[in-house]
């Protein structure tokens, strides 16, 4: 099929995970993404992160195996340019003359420092789109601070909700923000494109990571303006009387647990059926969902106490054939040798590099009426090798001579 965004193509200096995922997603779509990168700055997924093992070679100052930014960058083609170098400036003006969207995620300052800021772009390229996506956005007395996605997920309100309620929050365990804030670049990329359709002028976007964390706590925001009430800590359970139980519980084995929630009377009764009606089930406190929310203690332990008696799978699927809403709390390896519905609909998309063995990334979780059964997905390649793809763009794309080009790298432009 001929993808949404073909014919787009997107100047990328996405970095870590934000950015750097935003842009991916719009290759997903089929975009044209070139990423921009440069060894005086690497980004720190590219030697940080998990590496990709090659059996039988051990290197390992190589800068092409992280793991974590092999998949943020797949699809995307590579090149290094030095924006701090004159010549290096002039080669990224060419690149804008042809470019759609440019897509940043630095300090905010970064690009105008460069002498690329929204006005100088908009001079540049008339009808530019450029997202920018700083921790906490251009504008604003924070506008300086920096940030990663842990401390914008506190920043934003989330780190506060999560954990036990007697004990200090405890956060996401993972960059929370660095996985929501993707979404809302592209996003933004996607509704400026619709606008740029109707006025045929460029657009600027100031996006932050801590905005789209405050979107995820909704609810606690209503609770304080409508209440003056503060959101409590409610560990693994709701912290409304929507769903009794509504809980993680232990099963056969080490370590392996599923989640229950039951919000209606029906749940209820076929979770009872289920278990075989243990007497303790004939108590009046656990009648009406309202005393089961209020003797939740009591309530799950007892379910814990039959849960684990079961392999996690075969119970989730007892439980969801009576109609009671369970699903099996999941490690990576689970998701991906063990679950059979991605599978199903191949979510996983295995890619090709020029330097580690083919991997799987993560695909587009929805399927095109027009597509194949498999979700939309990095189906081109993996990501480049440093600065893998310069004869590509500088010579194809630019038309810039073999020799210009070898001359522009010996003088560290590209």
């Amino acid at each position: 099929m001929t993808l949404p965004l073909k014919g787009l193509r997107v100047l990328d200096f996405g970095w870590v995970n934000a950015g750097a995922k935003g842009a991916r997603y719009l290759s997903t779509y089929g975009a044209e993404v070139i990423h921009l990168e440069w060894k005086g700055r690497l980004d720190i997924l590219r030697t940080t992160s998990p590496p990709h093992v090659v059996p039988g070679d051990d290197t390992t100052d190589s800068l092409n195996r992280g793991s974590s930014f092999n998949n943020n960058h797949s699809g995307k083609w590579g090149i290094s340019l030095n924006m701090r170098h004159p010549e290096g400036k002039e080669v990224f003006r060419h690149l804008l003359q042809i470019s759609d969207v440019v897509i940043e995620n630095y300090t905010a300052t970064t690009l105008e420092r460069w002498g690329f800021g929204w006005q100088q772009l908009l001079a540049l390229k008339p009808d530019i789109i450029y997202v920018q996506a700083p921790g906490f956005g251009r504008k604003g007395p924070y506008s300086s601070y920096r940030t990663y996605g842990p401390t914008a997920a506190a920043v934003g309100g989330l780190t506060a909700g999560v954990g036990l309620p007697d004990r200090y929050p405890c956060g996401y365990g993972v960059s929370y923000m660095d996985a929501i804030g993707p979404y809302f670049i592209a996003m933004a990329v996607m509704a400026a494109l619709r606008q740029r359709q109707k006025t045929g002028q460029g657009i600027y976007v100031d996006l932050s990571q801590v905005g789209p964390a405050i979107l995820y706590t909704g609810t606690s925001v209503a609770e304080w303006s409508v209440n003056a009430k503060a959101y409590e800590r409610s560990g693994n359970r709701s912290p409304h009387v929507t769903a009794s139980p509504h809980g993680a519980y232990p099963c056969e084995g080490n370590d392996t647990w599923i989640a229950i929630a039951c919000s209606t009377k029906e749940h209820w009764q076929a979770l009872v059926e289920i278990m075989g009606r243990p007497s303790w089930t004939d108590n009046p406190i656990f009648e009406s969902l309202e005393s089961r929310y209020a003797n939740q203690d009591q309530l799950d332990r007892f379910i814990g106490e039959w849960t684990c008696q079961y392999e996690r799978y075969d119970l989730m699927a007892r439980l969801q054939n009576a109609g009671v809403p369970a699903g099996v709390c999941q490690d990576t390896r689970d998701r991906y040798e063990r679950d059979a519905q991605l599978k199903h609909r191949g979510y996983f998309v295995n890619v090709k590099h020029s330097e580690v063995p083919d991997y799987d990334v993560e695909g587009h979780p929805g399927i095109f009426s027009d597509a194949d059964p498999s979700p939309l997905g990095s189906t081109r390649w993996g990501a480049a090798c440093y600065a893998e793809h310069n004869s590509h763009i500088y010579e194809d794309l630019l038309g810039l001579s073999t020799n210009e080009v070898a001359d522009l790298t010996v003088k560290d432009a590209i």
